[in-house]
């Protein structure tokens, strides 16, 4: 976002330090290693405490194990990104590999609230399939619908379609899109952001209708906000002509939507297991 990607061209040394001399761009990258490094300890010390006090639990222990991977798997992929000099690509892999470690944390954060919330169970029975019309199941699909969201938009971002159409809601002043690869890239990335509105919708009337927990109906609210505030961040990216703070809160927002639709379908279904409804 600040194209601060490569201001540390070597990695895990900054240009051959460990304590470069700092810039802007270095500071930015530089502390972002940091954070992985802070997010990297915490990952590993949720594990271990996961087998040592919480393996009766089979939902927190294999959430916090898998973390450790896909956490491996990220910092690794962070590596062959800089060293690739930040294709598209790679950036899109990369980031959707932070993404389902914060998916994979969330439901763990879940199985082990619902865990406490019934003292002297160990693992909650299983209710079977739940049909597709769940809260579960279409929280689940609006999470994923999402993901696939934030994906085109990196692809959009890195691909250099963001501003093929200069106006918003219309392509050029049209409904369809004009053609090419960015134009249709960025066209998919705003027929995507549809689907995810409808699906948000959806669920805001699962929850008013059926559900109505004071957790379900306060999480599709807040997506629901997330993803009215997504959308208008977004289209002011092409109204300021790519603004460095419209461009980070547009992901900041989408993530935050990520993890609020991830949640939302997490406590759902634990919910559901441990109470029998």
């Amino acid at each position: 976002m600040t194209d601060s990607g490569l201001a540390c061209p070597d990695w895990p040394r900054c240009h051959g330090q460990l304590i470069p001399p700092f810039s802007t761009p270095v500071f930015f990258e530089y502390s972002h290693r940091i954070a992985a490094a802070s997010v990297s300890l915490l990952v590993v010390g949720t594990a271990v405490v996961a087998w040592l006090w919480h393996r009766e639990n089979r939902f927190v222990l294999a959430g916090a194990t898998l973390a450790v991977p896909v956490l491996i798997t990220q910092v690794l992929v962070g590596a062959v990104t800089v060293n690739l000099e930040l294709p598209e690509t790679v950036v899109a892999v990369h980031l959707a590999i932070a993404l389902a470690l914060l998916a994979v944390l969330i439901v763990t954060t879940a199985a082990a609230i619902w865990e406490r919330r019934r003292p002297g169970a160990s693992a909650p029975a299983s209710l079977g399939h739940p049909s597709w019309r769940s809260f579960p199941v279409l929280a689940a699909v609006a999470a994923a619908a999402t993901l696939v969201l934030i994906l085109i938009g990196s692809y959009v971002a890195n691909s250099g379609a963001s501003l093929v159409y200069p106006d918003w809601p219309l392509f050029n002043g049209r409904l369809v899109t004009a053609g090419g690869r960015l134009a249709n890239l960025h066209y998919a990335h705003r027929l995507v952001a549809v689907v995810v509105g409808l699906l948000v919708l959806a669920l805001m009337a699962k929850a008013w209708r059926s559900e109505r927990r004071p957790v379900i109906v306060s999480v599709v609210s807040a997506a629901l906000v997330l993803y009215m505030a997504e959308v208008f961040v977004g289209a002011s990216n092409i109204w300021f002509s790519l603004a460095e703070s419209a461009r980070i809160a547009h992901l900041a927002l989408a993530s935050a939507l990520w993890a609020t639709l991830v949640f939302g379908a997490a406590w759902a279904y634990a919910e559901r297991r441990v109470t029998g409804e």
